[in-house]
């Protein structure tokens, strides 16, 4: 029996202006984090993505992931441009997961 991997079409939700195009291009864009979520049933993911005042200087985004068994990760970025910013707030993730993954790893010296 297999079981789906969980993916960031499947997992994001957006809060802010985001249009569907843009969404679209958004979950192409981040295939690294799609790899990093293949570790993780379907439905054990949700990604919130928060946008904040788009388009002023105080723009501010804003990048949850709740996975099960895990602490929630948090990512930011502000003060960009909003391509720039969802890279660098996609990166942080994809570390975070890392990261999070290796201090769960079973038999992992203490």
């Amino acid at each position: 029996m297999t079981h789906a991997h969980a993916t960031v079409a499947e997992s994001l939700q957006v809060h802010g202006q985001l249009s569907s195009s843009e969404r679209e291009a958004l979950i192409d864009h981040w295939h690294k984090l799609d790899t990093r979520l293949k570790s993780f049933h379907a439905g054990a993911v949700r990604l919130d993505l928060y946008i904040k005042e788009r388009g002023t200087p105080s723009q501010h985004l804003t990048l949850e992931a709740h996975i099960d068994r895990y602490p929630p990760l948090v990512a930011t970025a502000g003060a960009g441009d909003l391509d720039h910013e969802l890279n660098i707030v996609r990166d942080e993730m994809v570390r975070l997961i890392g990261d999070a993954r290796d201090r769960h790893r079973p038999g992992r010296p203490r």
